[in-house]
């Protein structure tokens, strides 16, 4: 595998917050007696990070599938998209043995069950690990080559190509991601499998190339849809167990067996190697109603035209004008950028008004939020003045003429090269371009799901409001 090793290239804080993951589980060797209660640690959790047997709702040793509904697998804690869901119940909750030796087993995830839905993911065991998991075979762990097992200090940007096993078309909701520790990004389409082209790593042309996701690689295969993104190992919609009564009838449809291309942005910040492993859990929908659209926010220019001369502190800045006779609900938003962004924000200039309505704010570049809008959903407020990352809460809609704001605040600045002893001197690394490299490079593109769709984005050479520039 080629990979790109540079000495700067992970923060600190990304060993942190990106150690979460999981996996698709369960099986006959699962079904060890579940580890005594050692005495609940929280909310029904136990020293060793599981659930206690007491705070059980069901039997979950042995269990095959996620079982979905409206029972917490964890009765001692509320609900948690992570940690207490019945639509992504943990593997190690689930197995009693299950280690492989790397970080993030903890936010292992059993699939859906065949037919209510489908977990798509890549694997060292390939097409043989859900055959492998369910016998409870976890040699498939050993013995990895760099392919999987990320070395020290390594950054890398490569497509996975994953064939999914569903052979009917379907509609689907709800949605759960999850990567590994290590993973800074990943952007999901489903594409033509009418190619031949075998499941697994694309290569790169070279060490230090990095991929584009197959939303702009024809060789992929024809674009069939668009999964969406994340950029943090744990991710999903909707954030809460109730669907929201205004989420009534939202679908996004999903083909007959594509082939589902993962673009992975991994970085390992350890002392030891890091496992290129995610899993997506896909819901089927029966009420359909609605469709909804990922978008990615992105000026199509931006890759060629982003350039920030050491010692500048300057705004990317773009937006989308929402046509006559449209109407658009936003319903999910997360920005995205590197290190040198210090405040992500966007907000929306509406029509007639001179105030403009801020809907998101992201200011740690390392622990990016993503954030829903809904009548169920309670997200923080944002604060510029204390850095603290907050959004819009409730339904969020754009009108006629409404624009759509979003912009990166950059300091590509030896000021803010101290802040990290990671971070190289800007004179050092030259000018700043659009790239997946977390210090030596940067970028800006605001994701998320609409219904109705918002196309790309152009840049915006009006000025920002103060608050986006804190």
């Amino acid at each position: 595998m080629q990979v790109v090793v540079t000495p700067s290239t992970v923060a600190r804080a990304l060993a942190f917050a990106l150690s979460l993951t999981p996996l698709a589980c369960g099986g006959p060797a699962n079904t060890a007696s579940a580890p005594a209660d050692a005495g609940t640690v929280d909310g029904g959790i136990g020293a060793d990070g599981r659930i206690v047997a007491a705070c059980q709702s069901f039997p979950l040793v042995g269990l095959q599938y996620s079982p979905g509904g409206s029972t917490l697998p964890n009765k001692c804690a509320p609900f948690d998209a992570t940690t207490n869901n019945p639509y992504a119940v943990r593997c190690i909750d689930a197995m009693a043995a299950y280690k492989t030796g790397y970080p993030g087993d903890e936010y292992c995830i059993l699939p859906p069950p065949p037919d209510q839905g489908i977990q798509v993911g890549y694997h060292p065991q390939g097409a043989a690990y859900w055959s492998q998991m369910w016998a409870g075979d976890l040699s498939g762990y050993e013995h990895l080559s760099s392919d999987w097992a990320l070395p020290p200090d390594a950054e890398v940007t490569q497509n996975y190509r994953h064939i999914a096993t569903n052979p009917d078309a379907h509609n689907y909701y709800r949605t759960y991601f999850r990567m590994r520790t290590g993973s800074h990004h990943a952007i999901i389409t489903a594409n033509d499998n009418t190619t031949p082209i075998p499941e697994g790593w694309v290569a790169l042309p070279s060490a230090d190339a990095e991929a584009s996701p197959a939303l702009f690689d024809a060789s992929q295969g024809a674009l069939l849809g668009v999964l969406g993104g994340q950029q943090r190992p744990d991710d999903g919609t909707p954030s809460t167990l109730d669907k929201p009564a205004e989420d009534s009838g939202y679908y996004i449809p999903w083909p007959a067996s594509p082939a589902v291309v993962f673009n992975l942005h991994y970085i390992n910040a350890s002392a030891t190697p890091v496992l290129r492993e995610g899993w997506v859990n896909l819901w089927w929908e029966s009420d359909t109603r609605v469709r909804e659209s990922w978008y990615l926010g992105m000026p199509p220019g931006e890759p060629k035209g982003f350039a920030v001369p050491p010692g500048g502190v300057l705004d990317y800045h773009a937006s989308w004008t929402v046509p006559s006779g449209t109407t658009i609900r936003l319903v999910s938003a997360f920005g995205h950028r590197h290190f040198w962004t210090t405040s992500f924000s966007s907000w929306i200039e509406r029509t007639g008004s001179s105030s403009p309505d801020v809907v998101y704010q992201s200011f740690d570049w390392a622990n990016m939020p993503s954030y829903r809008y809904d009548s169920l959903a309670h997200n923080p407020a944002p604060d510029a003045a204390k850095h603290a990352d907050g959004a819009a809460s409730g339904i969020t809609t754009l009108g006629a003429g409404d624009k759509l704001h979003f912009d990166c605040h950059v300091e590509y600045t030896d000021a803010r090269a101290a802040t990290d002893s990671y971070a190289p001197q800007p004179e050092a690394n030259g000018t700043l371009h659009f790239a997946n490299e977390t210090f030596k490079a940067e970028m800006c593109i605001q994701f998320g799901i609409t219904t109705g769709s918002l196309g790309y984005p152009s840049t915006d050479d009006g000025g920002v409001p103060s608050f986006a520039t804190q």
